[in-house]
């Protein structure tokens, strides 16, 4: 269960109030494309010609970054025992890259994402980060969807070296 701030829960179960929760989200794919920055809130004006909205954060790296504002629907990634954190991010289809991003998602190259939670007041401390994978992709005219999930812990492997004589010579007696 993430810990969050007691001002961000002030402001997240309000019924009216003027600091908003923010997904930041950062898609960087895997075949050595930019990286995409997209935000949920046009939290201020990026420019003007042309009219761009979004939210200046310096995200969960440190660095400060432009996020756009695009329409984007989100839950927050679930908690359950026995599967790993995923989620479905739907992106409205705006921009004109945002079908070349979902297309680059295919099995064996997962794009890396980054979400980031932050409030409008203060969209420079990240109240909770999730690493992921984008691990399959849809879209049409109207919309972008990204199905977003960690990979399983279990496909780890265990222990991290091999048993070898060399290394474990107690084993091998």
């Amino acid at each position: 269960m993430p810990q969050l701030s007691l001002s961000f829960r002030q402001a997240f179960n309000a019924e009216a109030t003027d600091d908003v929760p923010i997904v930041l989200v950062a898609l960087t794919p895997n075949d050595g494309g930019e990286t995409v920055y997209l935000s949920s809130d046009p939290t201020q004006r990026l420019s003007e010609d042309p009219l761009r909205y979004g939210t200046i954060s310096k995200g969960p790296d440190g660095q400060t970054r432009e996020y756009e504002f695009v329409l984007m629907a989100m839950a927050w990634p679930d908690d359950q025992e026995s599967s790993p954190p995923a989620t479905l991010l739907t992106f409205d289809n705006v921009a004109e890259d945002m079908a070349a991003t979902a297309r680059s998602v295919t099995p064996g190259t997962q794009a890396d994402v980054v979400l980031s939670l932050v409030t409008s007041s203060d969209p420079d401390f990240v109240e909770e980060t999730y690493l992921m994978k984008a691990t399959g992709a849809t879209y049409d005219a109207q919309s972008v969807s990204l199905s977003v999930s960690r990979e399983p812990i279990e496909t780890e492997p265990y222990p991290a070296q091999r048993m070898t004589k060399q290394r474990f010579p107690g084993q091998f007696r």
